[in-house]
């Protein structure tokens, strides 16, 4: 294989581990971008350990640094199977990037204004805001096959009774939303 391949095949490899970025640190994991995303994944595993393998004499750390994509792979998996956890610190930091831009998301939207969607607020993509009386939610991914995830802003005390939504504490008001359909 030529080097200017293996260059190219590298540098859309580490473009892939930076894209992942954003489904790791999602609300959620819809079935479909899953599958996609899981596949593309352990493709580029493959083909990187084969580069890695064939190149002589074997580099043990390009060996180390490949360990990313079966970690990437395994995140994803946990992922989509367990939902968001709010202790996953790249959901925590782009939660905490984005809490400015939520609170006065929920601020415009506790006071009877309509907030256009879809939208983003911070770094959440939001494709509909729903205000109840108690709360106020941001669905912003599919999760699992026909569910939604979001984050829910719940100023008071949480509203006991939910059969259809889960809810794990983040910060201060603010959830971690998965929503059963």
């Amino acid at each position: 294989m030529s080097r200017h391949v293996r260059r190219g095949l590298s540098i859309l490899s580490i473009g892939w581990l930076l894209f992942l970025l954003e489904p790791l640190s999602s609300t959620g994991l819809a079935f479909p971008f899953f599958l996609v995303t899981f596949a593309i994944t352990i493709i580029f595993g493959v083909v990187s350990l084969a580069l890695v393998l064939t190149r002589r004499p074997v580099n043990p750390l390009r060996i180390f640094a490949w360990l990313a994509y079966p970690f990437a792979a395994a995140t994803l998996l946990l992922l989509f199977l367990s939902s968001q956890s709010p202790s996953n610190p790249l959901f925590r930091i782009r939660f905490h990037l984005s809490q400015p831009a939520l609170e006065a998301a929920a601020r415009v939207a506790r006071s009877d204004k309509t907030l256009a969607t879809p939208t983003w607020l911070g770094l959440f993509p939001v494709h509909r805001v729903d205000v109840y009386p108690a709360e106020v939610r941001f669905m912003s991914d599919g999760c699992g096959v026909i569910d939604e995830c979001g984050l829910a802003y719940v100023p008071g005390p949480t509203p006991k009774g939910r059969s259809k939504t889960r809810i794990k504490h983040l910060a201060g008001p603010w959830y971690h939303l998965y929503a059963v359909f």
